[in-house]
């Protein structure tokens, strides 16, 4: 990995028109573009204490749909995470062989497990988390949902990680008949961030991710693009399908809550490294989607940087950073 030094301060350049600056807004400015790139060298390092939190559709887990040689294939990828939303969950059984296999393997992992979601096909809900690394603050919960919006209602959970607090909302948005089922769900998603947020006025760090089976460029993600400075960190021409074809898996966040973000994330290309990029036997034995992961610190609590973030529009200019610097890490 290399810190392109070049790239920050232009990203500090860019952020001067966005406010009107006085001498005393630069230096913050520059004191952020400073404190970025000790971000980024610290995480690289290991100097630093990070949450890996990651979201994954697998494609019809359940206990009958998998022998134990493709379950530890799964296990293999699992393990890389301290948090895992899990999507397309068909039962509890094969969650539960995952754990003990994982656990053989040198991890701790627990899980929190939605009841059933759906209409027609059942599916639920599972954050899998490393007990030693995170612990369960509020248990899980499913949306409510009285009109019937949503084919699977979002379900959520409150947890920490070292100092590092967050809200967790998963959703596997309907794929459905057209391209208008899919909005329509995606459009009511800034209620559903809002309203949880609203529900605990000391936990501001919500991250929403999951399958929206739409790419993040779409007009149906337009209500959830307009809540301030609310951000998507897998962008076009990225790709989580093993083919190549789409990114409908993402995790979106608000920048200006989210301080504990470090800009690393990725999308796990599981296909390529453990089938050859034989993409028939990696859906087949796996998934046909990749999990998408992103790094958050946990030395430090979400009331932001001391000395540094005191103010909402510093705030967000360090959301707004290292969201740039992701962009520059090779």
């Amino acid at each position: 990995m290399k810190v392109e030094f070049k790239s920050l301060l232009k990203l500090k350049e860019a952020l001067k028109g966005l406010y009107p600056l006085g001498e005393e807004m630069k230096k913050s400015i520059l004191k952020l573009v400073i404190l970025s790139v000790m971000v980024l060298i610290l995480v690289k390092c290991g100097e630093t204490e990070v949450l890996r939190l990651a979201s994954w559709n697998i494609r019809i887990f359940s206990n009958a749909s998998r022998d134990d040689a493709e379950l530890h294939k799964i296990c293999q990828v699992l393990i890389d995470y301290d948090f895992i939303a899990i999507v397309e969950l068909r039962d509890e059984a094969v969650l539960k062989r995952a754990v003990a296999m994982l656990n053989s393997m040198g991890r701790d992992y627990d899980y929190q497990i939605s009841s059933e979601v759906g209409r027609r096909v059942k599916e639920r809900y599972a954050f899998l988390y490393d007990r030693s690394k995170v612990k369960v603050l509020e248990s899980g919960r499913i949306f409510p949902d009285p009109d019937d919006v949503f084919i699977r209602e979002p379900y959520y959970a409150t947890f920490r990680a070292g100092k590092f607090d967050f809200t967790s909302i998963v959703i596997h948005v309907i794929w459905g008949d057209t391209v208008a089922e899919r909005r329509a769900e995606i459009r009511k998603l800034d209620d559903v961030y809002r309203k949880i947020q609203a529900s605990d006025p000391l936990e501001q760090d919500v991250i929403l991710l999951g399958d929206f089976n739409l790419e993040p460029n779409d007009e149906g993600f337009n209500e959830l693009n307009s809540i301030p400075s609310m951000v998507y960190l897998f962008k076009l021409p990225q790709k989580s399908h093993i083919k190549d074809s789409s990114l409908y898996d993402n995790i979106w966040f608000q920048s200006k809550y989210l301080s504990e973000f470090t800009g690393i994330c990725g999308i796990d290309r599981f296909d390529e490294e453990l089938f050859g990029n034989n993409d028939k036997l990696a859906s087949l034995a796996v998934s046909d989607h990749r999990p998408i992961w992103a790094e958050f610190s946990t030395d430090f609590d979400d009331d932001g940087i001391p000395g540094y973030i005191s103010s909402g529009i510093l705030m967000e200019m360090w959301g707004k950073l290292k969201i740039g610097a992701l962009w520059s890490l090779k």
